[in-house]
């Protein structure tokens, strides 16, 4: 990709096996989302869970080695995913995840701009994760407990659960990642959101902690 390898790591134990995917650096300029996901890859922990690992580590590496948001082509990848013809990387994403069932995705980022850490869930039924991961990781970092965060009005301290309606999903023009793999079969996504004012590691252990949470909340994974 430009010149860049475009890292793709899985784990699978069998068919019958739920499937997780952790999804890190489509935005370049968030450093603490490719740590979090390296630092799951290296810790072994991934290998105590009964589940396939289905792991993209760096999606935007043009970007990342740069420190900035947007690809070569000075697009956003993360708002390209309804029309992919134009980014490669979003047209390498849904080739690589096509066809695949996960158990829930989290999708790791950063935000400049927060205080502290938050998390977005889409998902349209019980059972619901983000109450549960945003107390686990406040007691390693801090949560943003504003009620408007990123524009969106917080459901509650540090949580922003997404409408799951399919209709209007499908008439947005431009979609996430998160709105494709919403509705192509996953359904219970979340993004993790972590300050990148705070240590590197620091951030990278609350990406670790949301998900080790997920993975405890949906039970029978160990």
């Amino acid at each position: 990709m430009w010149g860049y390898p475009f890292y793709r790591v899985r784990r699978e134990i069998g068919r019958q096996a739920k499937t997780v995917l952790v999804t890190a650096g489509i935005h370049g300029e968030e450093p603490g989302s490719v740590e979090g996901a390296l630092r799951w890859l290296e810790s072994g922990e991934w290998a105590k869970w009964r589940v396939n690992w289905f792991v993209l580590p760096c999606i935007n590496p043009y970007g990342w080695e740069r420190n900035q948001r947007r690809n070569a082509q000075g697009r956003d990848i993360n708002r390209q995913f309804r029309n992919p013809a134009v980014c490669p990387e979003a047209q390498l994403v849904k080739r690589l995840v096509k066809g695949h069932r996960f158990v829930f995705v989290l999708d790791l980022h950063e935000d400049v701009d927060s205080p502290g850490y938050y998390l977005y869930e889409l998902c349209q039924e019980p059972p619901f994760i983000g109450e549960r991961a945003i107390a686990a990781v406040g007691k390693v970092i801090p949560i943003n407990r504003n009620r408007v965060i990123d524009g969106n009005r917080a459901t509650s301290p540090g949580l922003i659960r997404r409408e799951a309606n399919l209709s209007r999903l499908k008439q947005r023009l431009r979609w996430p990642m998160a709105y494709h793999l919403f509705l192509n079969g996953c359904r219970h996504i979340l993004g993790s959101e972590t300050p990148v004012h705070l240590p590197l590691q620091q951030r990278a252990r609350a990406h670790n902690v949301a998900l080790r949470t997920a993975l405890s909340a949906l039970g029978d994974l160990r």
